[in-house]
C-alpha cells in the first residue's frame, strides 16, 4: 500500500501514531480472560490443571506480541470451531495482520525522510569517524531544511 505523495507532516504523523497505536497489545488480564472463553467454547484433550495453566501461560506470553484486535479477532474465530486451536493456527491469522501494520509504519517514516539517503561518497567510504561526520551533518542539514519548510 502506498501513501499519497500529498500528505502533509501533520498528517504523515497522525498516520504514524495511529498505526503505533493499532500494534499495541491487549492486558495479560485480557488475554487470559479471553483465553479462558475460548477453552469453556471449545473441546480439547483432558490435561491436567498444572498442564492447562502452563499451556494457558504459554498462549498468554505469545499473544502479547500482537496487537489487540488481532488477538480478539483470532481468539473469536477459534471459539468458533469445536477444537481448542494448536499455537500455529493462531500465530498464522495473526502474523500477516502485524507485518503489514508493521511495514505500513515502516514505509511511513522511510517516505518521511527520518534517516536521509546517504551519497556515493558515503557509500564508498562507510568506515571511520569521517563517514560517521558526514552522516550526521546530513541529518543535521535535513532536518533543518524540513523545519524551514514547514
Amino acid at each position: 500500500m502506498a501513501f499519497p505523495k500529498s500528505m502533509t507532516r501533520e498528517q504523515q504523523n497522525e498516520v504514524a501514531r495511529i498505526l503505533s497505536l493499532s500494534l499495541a497489545p491487549l492486558s495479560r488480564v485480557e488475554i487470559m480472560r479471553e483465553l479462558l472463553k475460548l477453552k469453556v467454547k471449545t473441546n480439547s484433550r483432558n490435561m491436567d490443571a498444572a498442564s492447562l495453566e502452563l499451556q494457558l501461560e504459554v498462549y498468554a506470553d505469545e499473544l502479547t506480541r500482537f496487537p489487540a484486535d488481532c488477538v480478539l479477532q483470532a481468539l473469536q474465530d477459534a471459539g468458533r470451531q469445536k477444537w481448542w486451536p494448536d499455537w500455529g493456527t493462531l500465530e498464522s491469522l495473526l502474523t500477516p495482520l502485524q507485518e503489514l501494520r508493521q511495514r505500513l509504519l515502516r514505509d511511513l517514516k522511510a517516505r518521511d525522510n527520518l534517516i536521509p539517503a546517504r551519497n556515493e561518497r558515503e557509500r564508498r567510504n562507510n568506515e571511520g569517524p569521517e563517514a560517521l561526520g558526514f552522516f550526521l551533518g546530513g541529518l543535521t542539514q535535513a532536518r533543518q531544511s524540513g523545519d524551514k519548510a514547514d
